[in-house]
C-alpha cells in the first residue's frame, strides 16, 4: 500500500473576509507527493484547546513540515532582534507538538524552509534570526522573482540528499531571511552555501530531513529536483512495512 504522508497547514485569512479563517498549503507539496506514489493528506495545524494530534499522526507514515513565518526567538532561547519578521505563536506551538509526536513514533520528517527551521529548534536547535543583519557578506537569499528557479548554489555533503540526487553541487531557489544556526543535537548540516550559510541539515539516522530552499516549487518542472519527493516517499513506505 502506498504510504500516507501529512502535509502540515496553516490558517490564512482570504481578502474580502477578516472572520473566517482558512487552513492552507501550497499545491506543489501534495503533488510532489502524489507523483512519486505516495498518498498525501493535509495535516490541519490545529489551536484548538485538547487537540487530538496524537490520533492524526499515528495514522501517518511520514511528515512534511512546510513553509511560512519565523518561529518565535524564545523558544531556543533568544531575545527578537529588529530583523525578525513576522511570528505566527499558535502555529509553532502546534507544530511543535506535532513534531514530536512524530519523532516519538519514529514517522520519517521532511521540514522545508521553516520547516527546517522549526525541525531544528525541536530537536533542540538554534536560528539565525535574520541573514541580512547577522551574516557578513551573505548572498541574496529572498530571490527576486522566478522563485521556481535555481539562485545559488550549494554544496551537499554525504547523505541522503545527496543520495537523491546524485550531486555534490546543486543549483536551489532561495525564499528565506532565516536559517539554522547552531545544528540540534543529533543533526548535521549536509548543505552548505557559499556564505557558510547551512542549506540541509539530517539526523544521523538519516530519518529527519530539513531543506531550506523550496523543492516543491521547482519539482514541478525539474525531475531531478523531484527525486527529493521520490527519497521522502520511499522512505515513508520503508518505515511502514517495518513498523508491521
Amino acid at each position: 500500500m502506498r504510504p500516507i504522508i501529512g502535509v502540515a497547514s496553516t490558517k490564512m485569512y482570504f481578502p474580502g473576509n477578516t472572520l473566517d479563517q482558512f487552513f492552507y498549503v501550497g499545491s506543489g507539496y501534495v503533488d510532489g507527493v502524489a507523483r512519486t506514489g505516495g498518498v498525501p493528506y493535509i495535516l490541519p495545524l490545529l489551536t484548538v484547546k485538547d487537540a487530538p494530534f496524537r490520533e492524526m499522526v499515528e495514522r501517518l507514515d511520514g511528515l512534511i513540515l512546510t513553509g511560512g513565518d519565523d518561529p518565535a526567538p524564545h523558544l531556543y532561547g533568544e531575545e527578537p532582534l529588529q530583523g525578525l519578521g513576522e511570528v505566527e505563536y499558535e502555529r509553532d506551538l502546534a507544530e511543535l507538538e506535532v513534531i514530536k509526536l512524530a519523532m516519538e513514533l519514529k514517522k520519517p520528517i521532511l521540514g522545508i524552509c521553516r520547516g527546517m527551521q522549526i525541525l531544528n529548534v525541536a530537536a533542540g536547535g538554534t536560528l539565525i534570526q535574520d541573514i541580512p543583519s547577522q551574516v557578513p557578506g551573505a548572498l541574496q537569499h529572498a530571490q527576486k522573482g522566478s522563485r521556481q528557479y535555481g539562485a545559488h548554489k550549494v554544496m551537499l555533503q554525504p547523505g541522503v540528499v545527496a543520495e537523491a540526487l546524485g550531486k555534490t553541487e546543486i543549483l536551489v531557489n532561495t525564499s528565506h531571511h532565516q536559517a539554522v544556526k547552531d545544528v540540534a543535537p543529533g543533526y548535521r548540516a549536509t548543505g552548505i552555501a557559499a556564505d557558510g550559510v547551512i542549506e540541509a541539515i539530517e539526523s544521523l539516522d538519516g530519518l529527519h530531513i530539513g531543506l531550506q530552499w523550496h523543492p516543491e516549487r521547482m519539482w514541478a518542472h525539474d525531475d531531478n529536483m523531484l527525486k527529493i519527493a521520490e527519497m521522502f516517499v520511499n522512505k515513508c513506505r520503508q518505515a511502514k512495512h517495518s513498523a508491521r
